[in-house]
């Protein structure tokens, strides 16, 4: 395995595709489908898979029976045309800096940060020069929803929220920013994933596949806890509102919501179901259920005193719902889990 030396050195080494770009060389693409913007610009539309992408586009070495996702460091010395692709890409500055545009908004990243950008977003990146060292994470959304995310998703709302909105076609700005100078650890993961991926042991895929479940974890966390700040000091109160419910379901109601945020009830329901697209109530029974559901997994409480824990006085209709939810009643479930 790579030491982080020896993974400096390996990525400051020119590819044969740098060496070119020194002298001049250009790369067109051939063969590439293309589309034409709204506004009228020339965009690459790449569909292969992120494997395939690696293997066409980046002399790393390939692990050939690793098909969900791929990492590319990018060529420098030159820019990178505007494109899509159809999965989520992780862009994570090692060294220097690089400029990215999507949908016309200019970010220039420095060592240290990372953009997620959501799948068919157009964007484009600037030439990089010599100590300008970019990673490429390549993932499907395949990947992501099966390993983790559907599962974390049931249990948090800032996560589904984020899933979502990266999956979203809607949003113009499908993209988000972490800095990972706020964040050791989100370094960390990166570098000890990149130094085995240059420098694969036999049980690669198995620790590439938990390293990258770190990382998007991590990022998850950091994502919730800086718009749960940024959320209190701007007009978009939306992850603090989803924090404050899950935090507080078993006794919240939305006119207690409402007024802690200093909205009216009925502009706090409607507010969270356009960004949601849940309503108060769902929200509520979904996290209080989670709740029950945790407690049922790590607890010996009885059912009954689980019930009015998350906030259910009547311990019968918490079956009902709980078993609208789980297809079993707690007591299966707990025994499910035990088994």
């Amino acid at each position: 395995m790579l030491t982080d030396s020896g993974l400096d050195t390996y990525l400051r080494k020119h590819t044969a595709q740098e060496e070119q770009n020194l002298l001049g060389a250009t790369n067109d693409y051939p063969g590439i489908e293309t589309i034409t913007t709204a506004s009228g610009e020339l965009c690459y539309c790449f569909t292969p898979t992120p494997l395939s992408m690696q293997m066409a586009l980046s002399e790393s070495k390939v692990l050939a029976n690793y098909q969900n996702f791929a990492v590319i460091k990018q060529d420098r010395f030159e820019t990178v045309p505007l494109h899509i692709h159809e999965w989520l890409e992780l862009c994570y500055v090692y060294s220097g800096s690089c400029t990215f545009t999507l949908n016309d908004v200019s970010l220039t990243l420095s060592a240290g940060e990372i953009l997620l950008i959501s799948p068919n977003t157009p964007h484009r990146t600037t030439k990089c020069n010599e100590e300008d060292i970019m990673i490429n994470f390549l993932i499907t959304k395949e990947y992501l929803n099966n390993n983790f995310f559907e599962k974390l998703a049931k249990k948090n709302f800032i996560t589904q929220f984020l899933i979502e909105a990266l999956n979203s076609q809607s949003r113009r700005d499908n993209y988000i920013l972490f800095s990972a100078k706020k964040r050791n650890r989100l370094t960390l993961f990166v570098n000890q994933f990149l130094c085995e991926f240059y420098s694969p042991s036999v049980t690669s895929v198995a620790i590439l596949d938990a390293q990258m479940t770190l990382l998007i974890c991590e990022l998850i966390n950091y994502f919730q806890h800086n718009m749960e700040l940024a959320s209190l000091s701007s007009s978009n109160h939306i992850y603090a509102i989803l924090r404050y419910i899950e935090t507080n379901c078993a006794d919240c109601t939305l006119e207690s919501t409402a007024a802690f945020f200093h909205m009216h009830p009925n502009y706090l329901s409607s507010y969270i179901k356009k960004h949601t697209n849940y309503t108060y109530k769902q929200l509520i029974q979904n996290q209080r259920l989670s709740q029950a559901a945790m407690l049922l997994r790590t607890t010996t409480l009885p059912t009954c005193d689980i019930s009015i824990a998350v906030g259910y006085e009547n311990t019968g209709f918490f079956f009902k719902k709980f078993e609208e939810k789980y297809g079993c009643t707690p007591k299966e479930y707990r025994c499910r889990q035990t088994m």
